[in-house]
C-alpha cells in the first residue's frame, strides 16, 4: 500500500509545467526522436524503421495529473521496449504526444495535429470520456486505431466505430459491481446520487438509473454539478432530505474531495461509493474528509499479484509514489500495439497499413499488468473489478 499525500501536489506542479512545454514541443519530430534515443539508452534500430506512436491526455488544467500519469506509464512501456531494440527487435517506437486539456474541443484539435502532421500509426488516449467520444472521429476517419486507457463511458464502444478500442471497464460494468456489492454486501435499498455533467457523469447516472431495478435498488435523489464548481452546500442538503442507505458520486478528484470536505463540515455522514476518483490527489485534496470512501476500480497497487507488484516498484522508482488505474492501463496498451505489430510482421502484414493493424489489435489476447486482455466485437474490454477503501490515507481492498 503506498503512501501519497505529499507526493501528489508535487506531481500536479511537475505535471503542469510538463504540460505547458508539451503543448509547444508535442509531437516536434527532434525532439520525439531525441527521447526516444535517450530511452533506449543509445541503442540504434537496426532496421531504421520507426514507429510513431500518438499520445493524447490532459497535461495542464483540472485534470493534469492522472493525464501525467497516462504519460509516464506509456512512455516507461515505450522505454523499455525500444531499450531492447524495439518492437520486433528493430522497430524504434517514437513517441508524438499532445495536451488536450482535458476539454474536448482542444482534444479535436490536438488529435488532428497527431494525424496530419505527425503522421501516427497508432493513438493511445485520450482520458476523458467526452473527450475520446469528440476525438475518436479524427481517427476514425484515418482510419488509425486509437486505444483509450482511461474513457469508460460505454458510448466510446456503442459508436460502431472500428477504429477504438476501451482499455478499461465500462462505466456499467463498475455501477454494476458497486449496486452488486451495496446490496447483497451492505444490505443497502436505496441510494442518492451526485454526478458531473460531462458525458462520464450523465452516463454513470443514465446506467444508475436504468439498472438500480436488477439489484433491488431505488434511486432515491439524483443531483448534477458542473466541473469547478465549489460549493456543494444544497446539493447535498437534497441528498441528505431524501435519507438513503448510501451516496454515489460519478467525477473526479478534484470536486470529490471538495464534497467530501463539505460533508464533514456539515455533518453529513452516509457510506460513499463510487467511480472516476481514484487519484493520488483524493488523499491530498481530501484529507481526513475522504477516509472510508470507496471506489470501484480495475487495479490498485494494495493487490498483492507479482505483475502488479512488479510493475508499482518499476513505476515508484522512476516516477515517485502515487499513481491510479490509468498507469498500468496506458502500460498494457503500449504492450497490445507492440503485440499487433509483430503479429502483422510474422504473418507478413504491413503493419503501417492503419486497416490491417487494426484488425490485428481486434484479436489480441495479451497477458499484462493488468490481466489478460481481449476485446469484443465493438473493441470493449471487461474487467474483474476490486472496491477500495481510504484507510488511514493507504488503499486497502474489501473486495475482489
Amino acid at each position: 500500500m503506498k503512501k501519497i499525500l505529499a507526493w501528489g501536489m508535487a506531481l500536479l506542479m511537475a505535471g503542469t509545467l510538463a504540460g505547458c512545454g508539451s503543448s509547444n514541443d508535442a509531437g516536434s519530430p527532434a525532439a520525439s526522436v531525441a527521447g526516444s534515443e535517450a530511452a533506449a539508452g543509445g541503442a540504434a534500430a537496426s532496421s531504421g524503421e520507426t514507429f510513431t506512436l500518438g499520445l493524447i491526455c490532459p497535461l495542464s488544467g483540472s485534470s493534469a495529473v492522472s493525464g501525467q500519469i497516462l504519460k509516464n506509464a506509456t512512455q516507461m512501456a515505450v522505454n523499455e521496449i525500444n531499450a531492447e531494440g524495439g518492437i520486433n527487435g528493430s522497430i524504434q517506437i517514437v513517441m508524438a504526444e499532445v495536451d488536450d486539456e482535458g476539454v474536448p474541443a482542444t482534444s479535436v484539435t490536438a488529435m488532428q495535429k497527431l494525424v496530419e502532421q505527425d503522421k501516427v500509426n497508432a493513438v493511445i488516449g485520450a482520458q476523458a470520456s467526452s473527450c475520446t467520444l469528440a476525438n475518436m472521429e479524427i481517427t476514425k476517419a484515418a482510419k488509425i486505431p486509437q486505444i483509450t486507457p482511461a474513457s469508460s463511458n460505454v458510448a466510446v464502444t456503442q459508436s460502431g466505430n472500428p477504429y477504438i478500442f476501451q482499455m478499461t471497464a465500462t462505466d456499467e460494468l463498475h455501477m454494476r459491481n458497486i449496486m452488486k456489492f451495496m446490496s447483497e454486501e451492505k444490505g443497502a435499498n436505496s441510494f442518492a446520487i451526485l454526478y458531473e455533467s460531462s458525458d462520464f457523469g450523465t452516463g454513470g447516472y443514465n446506467i444508475a438509473n436504468n439498472v438500480c431495478g436488477d439489484y433491488n435498488l431505488t434511486m432515491v435523489d439524483s443531483e448534477v454539478y458542473n466541473a469547478g464548481d465549489t460549493d456543494f452546500s444544497v446539493v447535498l442538503g437534497k441528498m441528505q432530505q431524501a435519507n438513503p442507505d448510501f451516496f454515489i458520486f460519478w467525477g473526479y478528484h478534484t470536486e470529490v474531495a471538495m464534497i467530501c470536505k463539505q460533508m464533514q463540515q456539515y455533518g453529513i455522514e452516509y457510506p460513499v461509493i463510487g467511480q472516476g476518483y481514484n487519484s493520488p490527489e483524493l488523499t491530498n485534496l481530501g484529507g481526513a474528509a475522504v477516509e472510508g470512501v470507496m471506489i470501484d476500480t480495475a487495479f490498485d497497487a494494495a493487490n498483492p499479484d507479482e505483475k502488479v507488484q512488479e510493475f508499482d516498484k518499476k513505476y515508484t522508482e522512476q516516477f515517485g509514489e502515487g499513481y491510479d488505474q490509468n498507469a498500468p492501463q496506458s502500460y498494457d496498451a503500449v504492450y497490445v500495439i507492440k503485440d499487433a505489430v509483430e503479429r502483422c510482421i510474422a504473418d507478413g502484414k504491413d503493419y503501417k497499413d492503419g486497416e490491417v493493424l487494426n484488425e490485428y489489435i481486434r484479436n489480441t489476447f495479451w497477458d499484462g499488468v493488468t490481466g489478460v486482455t481481449t476485446f469484443d466485437e465493438n473493441g470493449r474490454m471487461d474487467k474483474e473489478l476490486l472496491i477500495i477503501t481510504i484507510e488511514n490515507g493507504e488503499h486497502k481492498i474489501v473486495k475482489n
